[in-house]
């Protein structure tokens, strides 16, 4: 039955019991010194030069990091210097972008992929933060979500429609994006796949997606991890241990806390009070047990709290004509006022999750499930200004959502070995949405029948009269929106010959996207609600015409490579074609018009790349150009003439052309020790071709429904992208010391279809440095940088609305201190 979960997760668990040549790599063996090129360090014995938790670290690390360790070096005796130590960022990977273990370089997709040692050295500590060393990330958290565009393929709002990237953790699709830019806590690795993946990841990974992995629990040994860090605005403290039980099993948790000095200032509320600090407590518990070794099982819980008010807290900047008529003065910057008490608060963001692993004798068998719910509170000042106009309270949003995922998967046991091949399934059933919001609109004055110079539809002005007639003042709306998608998927790759490779993949899929509750009624300010018209029932679609409330569609999503190693194993050239698919949608919050459907967002995409390394892992440098053809994109716009909540339309194409690489590069090894440079670029041409009919605001900041904003740049997408990071490895007494130094730059951009230029972002740069020092006796490293070094002023998002433009200020500049100790 719709809207019933009938799939528990235990029940599950239990029933499943550039290409390179030769004189190439001549002139890069002259330029590098590769007759001087160092060796690899002595395997040091662990009695002598490693502590037990360093050992149980590295055992750990050969079972389950995906890592591939670099050799310790000895510790120092005396006064004389260590050698110096490899750095942190030269590392060979394994991912699992296929749904399989393989090293990255042999992958033929565009990834990205970082350790949690490689985070720790280039200042990662959480999701939004990947922007920085990712080119073609473009991701932000504003107004409690954390919206992300990857090659110019996103979604600018989710409260009702789905993130076009796709995030994974520990192989669970998370389908929020509300609040989940949370530390990560003890992180194995983050891999980050650009482009569409729509045969194994499946729905809404049509930009792309996020696949991080936390650290299994090991057999080996007990140790832990203490993180204390502390910034100009945050405090945090994170603690991680692994516990073994027995041969057989263990368990681990990761549990973090940390504090946000809000960098706004001012006052919110009536009568005034000041922005407090925002508070976040996380947990993630997971058990793993090895009765037999082809067995294996896995559970996991995680829950995250967040207090607070930083993310409902922006000012009114620019604000519109019709802004300034309701006596509204522009806020540019940090300092302000609103009279909205906007607060924040997440209390059960709660998952359980599960894996079950079989290795056969004729193939690898894995079952994922997965039961999520994720309840947010907040307000938000909708005007953005001290005057008491209209606000959004928001006590109950939720997502409740449960997965289930069966692979098979080839292995090298049985079958050929030029053949391998993965089969599956894919369930997901979920409701989110708004279950209550309140619209406060005490501040709209009727008498005229207008707001400022423009008539309100008659229909809203009767439910706003309504309502300023409540106890209340609040119209009381609830938009929740269901899915029941079902999916099976395979891919095969076949060796045609030592250097040739041909990759064939399909997946088809059927899911129901469908009206669970629509309605508006009156809030009676004692709890209760008067119910004045119901939507379930009821959409339309994009010409105002009767549609169905429930949708479902059929889609096959097919893949295509052709992957070349025509020099050595070190090359790898692939050609690509595929495509992906976004779920439809409806705006399910209609306040006096029937909801609205939102058809499915479509990709078809060709990516040529190569991956290349050299000097063993010395170099390496991976690059792509891609071409994607996007059928109706999914953008929101917020506007009183439109229902005064987020709405989402359809833009009918867009072309997005571009190119990216990312690499490392061990400078001049036979003259510097361990001088390393890492980074990238990326080229966009991101353009709406067909986008008629829009809505959104001309320069004025007015509101309309037939603009034509075709020829314009999709939101989002800077022309260029680069990132830089420069780090430096001394062996000194104790252990060794890091200096690193890194950049990011972005062209300017537009976070509006129309391209206005109240909301365009212009270009700017962030710059950071970081020293570190690892004493080895004690495995404790302590680490002191400064973010936003030259203290630039850029925005981390908008809120748009009749009234004008809120942007979401970045953090300036801020000093940093951490210590994390091994034991």
């Amino acid at each position: 039955m719709r809207g019933r979960w009938t799939i528990p997760l235990w029940m599950t668990l239990l029933v499943a019991g550039t290409a390179a040549t030769a004189t190439v790599q001549d002139d890069l063996d002259a330029l590098l010194g590769d007759a001087q090129r160092p060796s690899a360090p002595q395997e040091p014995t662990a009695a002598e030069d490693e502590t037990p938790a360093a050992q149980a670290r590295d055992e750990a690390d050969a079972q389950t990091t995906g890592v591939i360790p670099l050799p310790r070096e000895p510790a120092p005796t005396g006064d004389v210097p260590a050698r110096a130590s490899r750095s942190r960022l030269v590392e060979e990977i394994v991912v699992t972008a296929q749904k399989r273990e393989e090293n990255l370089q042999d992958v033929p997709i565009s990834v990205q992929a970082f350790s949690g040692e490689k985070l720790d050295a280039m200042g990662i500590t959480d999701q939004t933060d990947l922007q920085r060393i990712t080119p073609g990330l473009n991701i932000t958290s504003q107004v409690s979500y954390v919206v992300t565009f990857l090659r110019g393929v996103g979604t600018d709002a989710v409260t009702a429609a789905d993130p076009s990237v796709a995030t994974y953790i520990d192989g669970i699709y998370f389908p929020f994006a509300s609040n989940l830019a949370q530390n990560f806590g003890a992180v194995e690795r983050i891999e980050v796949l650009k482009g569409p993946q729509g045969t194994l990841f499946g729905r809404n990974a049509t930009g792309g997606a996020f696949s991080i992995h936390t650290k299994k629990p090991t057999f080996d040994d007990a140790f832990g991890e203490l993180l204390l860090s502390a910034d100009t605005y945050t405090r945090m403290a994170r603690l991680y241990g692994n516990l073994p039980l027995s041969d057989s099993f263990a368990i681990n948790a990761s549990a973090v806390t940390s504090t946000f000095d809000n960098f706004y200032t001012g006052t919110r509320g009536n009568p005034p009070t000041g922005i407090p600090d925002d508070d976040t407590e996380g947990l993630r518990i997971k058990a793993r047990w090895r009765p037999r070794d082809d067995l294996e099982l896995q559970l996991a819980m995680f829950r995250l709290e967040l207090h607070g008010a930083a993310a409902n807290i922006a000012y009114n900047a620019r604000p519109s004509t019709l802004g300034m008529l309701q006596g509204i003065q522009p806020q540019p910057g940090t300092h302000g006022a609103i009279d909205a008490p906007a607060y924040t608060q997440t209390d059960a963001n709660t998952v359980y999750y599960g894996q079950l692993e079989y290795n056969a004798p004729w193939f690898d068998f894995k079952i994922i499930a997965s039961d999520q719910r994720m309840d947010t509170a907040g307000i938000r000042d909708f005007d953005g200004s001290p005057q008491p106009i209209s606000t959004f309270e928001t006590p109950s949003q939720y997502i409740d959502a449960r997965s289930l995922e069966v692979q098979f998967l080839s292995n090298d046991e049985f079958g050929p070995d030029w053949f391998k091949w993965i089969l599956g399934g894919y369930y997901f059933e979920g409701v989110n949405g708004f279950e209550i919001l309140n619209f406060i609109v005490n501040g709209i004055s009727l008498e005229q029948g207008t707001l400022g110079p423009l008539a309100l539809p008659e229909a809203l002005r009767g439910l706003i009269g309504l309502a300023q007639a409540a106890p209340s003042g609040a119209l009381s709306l609830t938009g929740l929106i269901g899915t029941d998608s079902r999916a099976v998927f395979a891919q095969t790759t076949t060796s045609v010959t030592d250097w040739l490779d041909v990759t064939l993949g399909g997946r088809y899929q059927v899911e129901e996207r469908y009206i669970y509750d629509s309605s508006v009624g009156l809030d009676n300010g004692d709890g209760t609600r008067t119910e004045l018209i119901d939507n379930t029932d009821r959409a339309t679609d994009s010409n105002g015409d009767p549609y169905p409330a429930s949708d479902t569609r059929s889609t096959f999503s097919p893949k295509v490579s052709i992957d070349l190693r025509p020099f050595n194993d070190d090359t790898l050239i692939y050609l690509s074609w595929q495509k992906a698919l976004k779920a439809a949608t409806y705006n399910t919050v209609a306040i006096y018009d029937q909801p609205d459907y939102v058809k499915p967002e479509e990709i078809v995409a060709w990516e040529l790349g190569a991956k290349f390394s050299a000097f063993d892992g010395l170099l390496r440098l991976n690059g792509a150009v891609f071409d994607y053809d996007v059928a109706n994109l999914q953008q929101a716009f917020i506007s009183l003439f439109a229902g005064g909540v987020i709405s989402f339309q359809n833009a009918g194409r867009a072309r997005i052309r571009g190119a990216d690489f990312d690499g490392v590069l061990v400078l001049l090894p036979s003259l510097v020790d361990d001088l390393v440079l890492a980074g990238g670029a990326a080229w966009l041409d991101a353009e709406y071709q067909d986008f008629t009919g829009a809505a959104g605001f001309d320069e004025a900041g007015f509101f309309s429904q037939d603009n034509d904003y075709s020829g314009n740049q999709v939101i989002r997408s800077p022309t260029f992208t680069g990132t830089l990071s420069l780090s430096k490895t001394w062996g000194v007494p104790g252990g060794p010391f890091e200096a690193a130094f890194d950049a990011y730059y972005t062209d300017d951009f537009f976070y509006e279809p129309s391209n206005r230029q109240a909301t365009l972002q212009a270009a700017y740069w962030l710059l950071g440095a970081r020293l570190s020092y690892l004493y080895e006796a004690l495995d404790l490293r302590l680490t002191a940088g400064v973010r936003n070094l030259t203290d630039e002023f850029y925005t981390n998002g908008i809120f748009v609305t009749d009234y004008g433009v809120q942007p979401s200020i970045a953090m300036p500049r801020s000093y940093s201190l951490q210590l994390v100790w091994n034991f």
